[in-house]
């Protein structure tokens, strides 16, 4: 669903003050897209995988693991939010704590889990944009499927 399809540009504190009514959001080519809640199934592997990829992280001290509550201000003007995302080390240099509002930039890995309302199109786009912002190793899950599929840059 279209919340203002007439506002072409967004910044972050107009983007931060819509409502906050449970709904999530995310911006694409200058029009807020509302995201729909997950179910519990979608909620608990993302967990799941949260742990496990964040417990390696956290003890290695690698960088930063995110939820899908956080906003990524892609080049284009994007804000996108990917299920679980990760910001090497490397990348957060200069902070002591992980920077308030919008990361500038996609980030290192992304990890989508496919939604029922998530159409090919809408994935395409989303993997397009976050290679040509430099995310290095996306991971695509989908419940019915056993399988991950793992793309990487170049």
């Amino acid at each position: 669903m279209t919340v203002a399809a007439e506002v072409k540009s967004w910044t972050d504190e107009a983007f931060m003050a819509l409502p906050q009514d449970g709904q999530r959001y995310e911006l694409a080519n200058g029009e807020v897209v509302e995201i729909s809640n997950s179910g519990m199934e979608h909620g608990y592997l993302a967990s799941v995988l949260t742990i496990q990829l964040g417990g390696y992280i956290q003890s290695h001290k690698l960088g930063a693991i995110c939820d899908s509550s956080t906003a990524f201000t892609l080049k284009n003007g994007n804000k996108r939010s990917p299920d679980i995302s990760f910001i090497s080390r490397d990348r957060l240099t200069g902070f002591s704590r992980p920077p308030q509002g919008f990361f500038k930039g996609a980030p290192d890995l992304v990890v989508e889990i496919l939604s029922p309302g998530n159409t090919v199109e809408e994935m395409h786009q989303k993997v397009v944009e976050y290679f040509e912002n430099r995310t290095r190793l996306l991971l695509i899950k989908h419940f019915t499927k056993s399988n991950v599929n793992e793309q990487s840059e170049g």
